[in-house]
């Protein structure tokens, strides 16, 4: 399993589902300023074959190299694989807010980035996701977001089942992203998944439901181009961890 990072993945990574999924080899390729550049290096690192995850951003390349590698199933994070008007303006203005300094960029990032749950009671976990940014890198983050050319079409390439995971109070990439990725994939081998009181960093926001619904995902991954997975009946009763 390879696991491709956005850029404001918390410095942890994706360690939380990269020890808890038995049975498979996880591999966590390094972030990128840019999709364009993260498509150019991961390229080269993502075997055939592979079950790949994508957070925010790295989704516009995961759902290309998932395409061209042939990959075993290709689980999305939060997609970022276009960019609207509304998208744009929340861009713009977080790019106003870095021009005041990196703590100026967290204030206005906090409400549109997490959930309540952790708004509420998760200060120590917000700081060292601030700790872990990459100052020099936000401005380019923000314009190549901005720029985004539309990258859902790759997603009519796939030849593997998809699952795509949204947060259920994500304000950055709201619920109609991840609709449009799941409708892009074809002969309805995608499926979409909510995770409760959650933002835009969801998986990281609920790691345990994350790692439920997605090793759930993988079990039934080969069985779903056979027809109705087994684990779609059951999504709506796991637990919230």
């Amino acid at each position: 399993m390879v696991f491709l990072p956005g850029l404001l993945a918390p410095p942890a990574g994706f360690r939380s589902l990269r020890e808890n999924l038995e049975g498979l080899r996880c591999i966590e390729l390094a972030p990128h300023a840019t999709p364009a550049e993260g498509l150019e290096a991961w390229r080269g690192e993502v075997p055939p074959g592979a079950h790949l995850v994508a957070f925010a951003e790295a989704a516009w390349a995961g759902a290309q190299l998932a395409a061209q590698s042939q990959a075993k199933s290709l689980t999305l994070l939060s997609p970022v694989l276009r960019v609207d008007a509304a998208l744009r303006a929340r861009l713009r203005a977080l790019e106003q807010a870095l021009g005041l300094g990196p703590e100026a960029f967290v204030t206005a990032a906090k409400p549109w980035l997490f959930g309540p749950v952790l708004l509420e009671h998760g200060h120590a976990a917000m700081a060292a996701w601030a700790a872990g940014l990459r100052e020099g890198e936000l401005g380019r983050w923000l314009a190549a977001l901005s720029e985004l050319p539309d990258g859902r079409r790759a997603l009519r390439g796939l030849r593997c089942p998809a699952l795509v995971v949204i947060g259920a109070e994500d304000v950055f990439t709201p619920s109609r992203y991840a609709q449009e990725a799941v409708e892009w994939v074809p002969e309805q081998r995608a499926m979409r998944v909510s995770l409760e009181a959650t933002g835009h960093l969801a998986p990281w926001e609920n790691p345990g439901e994350a790692l439920a619904v997605l090793a759930a995902f993988l079990r039934d991954a080969e069985g779903f181009l056979q027809g109705p997975p087994s684990w779609h009946d059951g999504l709506d009763e796991l637990p919230v961890l």
